[in-house]
């Protein structure tokens, strides 16, 4: 069934949400972090939110996106598209953060289609925190047509970076709780076998988080998160718990104030799991 292209422009706003110290450290040991800017609360100006916690705190306009039936979209048929965050302003525990979000477009491709919308977090101060971009595809509303031809993504000669994180097998369900994605398709192996999928599938947002992680650790010399300032993903194919992923990572310009850098994922067979990922670093 078609999505309705009439909802594109529609928009959504959360409550308030005040930022808990326990449960964003909780959201940075549920993707294997170990970066003490999240932990030690010795460090000059405290601990800070992982910058990708605000799949948690700027997901309140998606939470009310999922569920209008306006839309027409099939959640038992849902995965994650595509995700960018730019991260503007840092975010600690004790700030209350309040996120608007607006449906920017609908794509309708052979096996799905595309629903995309943006949201703007700002905290107490009406200071803008983050700024995302969302891309969900529902496999239900193809419209069986073939797609035109696409571009192949260009595979660079030298890496800046080359390192892998190994997915725990409960890793979906350590992730579920403090990112709030709780889709049966990623705690609920026979749902996630009955909608088309091998099995339990990780969070596409707890990839991204290992991405994240990567280009903190391997791109900014003193693994400052805050030196990250945007990151983009494009979900490839899904990620089983277990599997041990590579990821690599490669200069692509020198912008004014930053750097673009491009990284590619790879599972265990030597397939992407990420596409065309890029991310600056100031």
């Amino acid at each position: 069934m078609p999505l309705n292209e009439k909802v594109v422009g529609k928009k959504y706003k959360s409550d308030s949400i005040k930022i808990s110290q326990h449960e964003s450290i909780y959201y940075a040991l549920a993707y294997n972090e170990d970066n003490d800017a999240y932990f030690d609360n010795r460090r000059q100006g405290g601990i800070i939110a992982p910058p990708m916690y605000a799949v948690f705190y700027a997901a309140g306009p998606t939470a009310q996106l999922m569920f209008d039936a306006e839309i027409g979209i099939n959640m038992m048929f849902v995965v994650h598209y595509s995700q960018y965050f730019e991260w503007i302003k840092a975010v600690k525990p004790g700030d209350e953060v309040t996120s608007e979000g607006t449906i920017t477009h609908i794509t309708v491709k052979e096996k799905g289609s595309i629903l995309g919308w943006e949201t703007v977090t700002k905290n107490q101060h009406d200071d803008i925190v983050v700024r995302a971009q969302w891309e969900f595809f529902d496999r239900s509303a193809g419209s069986g047509k073939p797609d035109g031809k696409t571009e192949e993504e260009a595979i660079p000669s030298q890496f800046i970076f080359d390192d892998a994180m190994k997915v725990r097998n409960g890793q979906t369900y350590i992730y579920a709780e403090p990112s709030g994605d709780h889709n049966p398709i990623h705690v609920d192996d026979d749902f996630a076998k009955k909608v088309g999928l091998p099995g339990i599938i990780v969070q596409g947002l707890c990839t991204m988080a290992f991405a994240h992680k990567m280009a903190v650790d391997h791109l900014t010399p003193d693994r400052d998160p805050l030196k990250v300032k945007e990151l983009y993903v494009r979900f490839a194919r899904p990620v089983l718990p277990g599997q041990m992923l590579t990821f690599k990572g490669y200069a692509i310009e020198k912008l004014t104030e930053k750097t673009k850098y491009g990284i590619i994922a790879l599972n265990d067979s030597g397939k992407d799991v990420l596409r065309n990922a890029w991310c600056t670093v100031a």
